[in-house]
């Protein structure tokens, strides 16, 4: 399996940064898109690494590989995972290919609108199945939200700041009895660069996702550990399409593993349309 360091993360989003400044005032004019035009068939490549540490060593690195297709049933898209590949190793130790989810073997229907909304998600299969049942409906839209931003109502420009929230509702997932909470992301339009002689909008943004579930047994309400991302999602401007984002955030150990040693978890991500400029997987890809 294919991964990448936080080095050339941070590169990236370095060498965007460099690029809008050198476009000067054109740049400072620059807007987000007006809204995305979503082709009937189209796909994103996802990548994930995560990775738990003990006093500064690795304990446990996983890395996640799929492809996420889309295309266009009776008004809504049909959505489901294709070629996904779970890697689980540890030091000293042979790496570990895990068992696909429910999740990774169903289909699902969505529907994304001209702004990025998601929304009207539906597990393809009858929900009296154990298998449908285990399936957290909000898994699909908060992973896609990573490369599909929340576009305002009126065009941005550069430097123009705008959020959305992203709520969830998982009450009757298996085990544990699932959760409910929203995403609630800060955008920023970065302007636009050009790679390779072609023109994208980019798109900044950071993330806290809170999720509160049922303690049982008469407890109420617990909160789970916020989760904070930040990211950079690039937009084709001939096309009006996110073609390209990367992603990172971290996690402290709950208290239970801090006190044998465990500080917490570093993740990151990459999405891409399989076959563009920036899928990693030809020559010359990021």
């Amino acid at each position: 399996m294919s991964s990448y360091r936080h080095g050339r993360l941070s590169a990236l989003i370095i060498g965007v940064s460099l690029s809008t400044l050198a476009c000067g005032n054109e740049t400072a004019r620059s807007p987000s898109p007006l809204g995305f035009r979503w082709p009937d068939r189209f796909a994103y490549g996802f990548e994930y690494v995560s990775e738990t540490q003990r006093d500064g060593q690795r304990l446990v690195r996983y890395e996640e590989r799929k492809t996420i297709r889309f295309a266009v049933r009776e008004g809504r898209y049909l959505v489901w995972h294709d070629s996904v590949l779970k890697v689980t190793s540890m030091p000293g130790r042979p790496a570990t290919l895990e068992a696909n989810s429910s999740g990774d073997t169903l289909q699902f229907y969505l529907e994304v609108g001209r702004l990025g909304e998601l929304s009207g998600v539906e597990p393809g299969c009858d929900p009296v199945v154990p298998a449908c049942a285990e399936v957290r409906a909000s898994a699909l839209p908060l992973e896609l939200r990573h490369v599909i931003p929340r576009l305002p109502v009126w065009s941005a420009p550069a430097g123009a700041t705008w959020s959305d929230s992203l709520p969830f509702d998982d009450p009757r997932r298996a085990p544990g009895g699932g959760s409910s909470g929203y995403v609630l992301t800060a955008y920023r339009s970065a302007g636009d660069t050009l790679i390779a002689a072609r023109a994208y909008w980019v798109i900044r943004w950071s993330s806290v996702r809170r999720a509160f579930r049922s303690a049982g047994g008469g407890l109420g309400i617990t909160a789970d550990q916020p989760v904070q991302e930040t990211g950079v999602v690039f937009v084709d401007k001939e096309e009006s399409l996110p073609v390209y984002a990367v992603w990172a955030g971290a996690l402290a150990a709950p208290p239970q593993l801090r006190a044998i040693g465990v500080t917490g978890s570093g993740f990151r991500g990459r999405a891409y349309i399989p076959g563009s400029a920036f899928d990693p997987n030809l020559s010359g890809g990021p």
